[in-house]
């Protein structure tokens, strides 16, 4: 439960600038803390079930000639079995923004048999093996910019979870759009 009250403290701190582009009523699409908090317990929730992931699509809306999204993703505890695995986002950029939680991520390099599929919640994918990725340690309130097409992965989390925002650039529009 401390580690709860943790979380929801960084959210609380790191949260204020959730707010996109314009939305259909000329107003900003404002995501307020309560429906963060309650976001991040759902989260939670779904890896206590066992899941070793939860990604939360909280909006993804047009914003121009492009889309925007906000996620909110936990994940559990990852051990380091010395490889290195990962995956690349085709279309998106993604800013992750750490809310609770330390870990090391993989980003960069290249995939050793690479496989490719298409996410129903992400667009085209690229997943493998990382070889000459660069190790980086994260913790509550860094930020991490992952280019489309960079392979990026977690090497290791030191704590239960990790949790983080992310925000996501879709200039090809690949995700769905949800306003609410």
């Amino acid at each position: 439960m401390k580690m709860l009250s943790k979380l929801i403290l960084a959210i609380s701190l790191g949260c204020g600038f959730l707010a996109s582009s314009l939305a259909q009523d000329g107003g900003s699409t404002i995501m307020r803390k309560e429906e963060v908090d309650s976001t991040l317990l759902q989260g939670l929730a779904n890896l206590e079930k066992g899941g070793t992931v939860s990604d939360i699509v909280m909006r993804h809306i047009a914003v121009g000639e492009e889309n925007m999204g906000v996620s909110v993703v936990q994940r559990s505890k990852v051990e380091n079995d010395g490889i290195e695995t990962g995956i690349a986002h085709v279309n998106l950029d993604e800013i992750y923004y750490i809310v609770a939680g330390e870990g090391t991520m993989v980003t960069g390099g290249e995939f050793v048999d690479m496989q490719t599929s298409t996410s129903a919640l992400l667009g085209p994918m690229r997943r493998g093996e990382i070889r000459g990725g660069i190790l980086q340690k994260v913790k509550p309130g860094d930020i991490a910019i992952i280019p489309k097409g960079m392979p990026h992965g977690w090497h290791e989390m030191t704590t239960d979870t990790i949790s983080y925002i992310i925000f996501r650039g879709d200039p090809d529009k690949v995700m769905q759009i949800k306003s609410e």
